[in-house]
């Protein structure tokens, strides 16, 4: 069974900082790319834009191609002033590669590439 996108974002404090956890983990096509950051927007945007938030995005085993980049760009964008630092868990790569070049035409430098969600929370919760 598919789940849905309250299932695969988690929000969760750790060390007294605000997290949260977007699992793209197994997305397949650009329409479930789509609900899923425009859902994730909406949760986002409950947040104060004050850049006090830590995310982790998994996205392991996704397709990935040039209109999910359109896609993943976009939602960076919109996520600029909610986010002080993220990272990024599940790249290979390939999907590395695409990834840096969204933080350089993004003009985010705060994301950082992570093996595991254990890593990712206790880097960010250092910060």
């Amino acid at each position: 069974m598919e789940r849905g996108i309250t299932e695969r974002i988690e929000q969760f404090e750790h060390k007294g900082k605000r997290f949260i956890y977007f699992d793209l983990s197994g997305l397949q096509n650009n329409v479930q790319f789509k609900e899923m950051t425009e859902g994730a927007k909406k949760i986002i945007a409950e947040y104060p834009p004050d850049g006090s938030s830590f995310s982790i995005t998994n996205i392991e085993g996704v397709i990935y191609d040039t209109e999910t980049k359109n896609i993943v760009s976009a939602w960076m964008e919109f996520n600029r002033p909610y986010i002080k630092q993220g990272a990024v868990i599940g790249l290979d790569g390939i999907k590395r590669i695409m990834v840096n070049s969204i933080l350089k035409m993004s003009g985010r430098n705060n994301m950082k590439f992570f093996r595991t969600r254990e890593e990712a929370v206790e880097w960010l919760a250092a910060l």
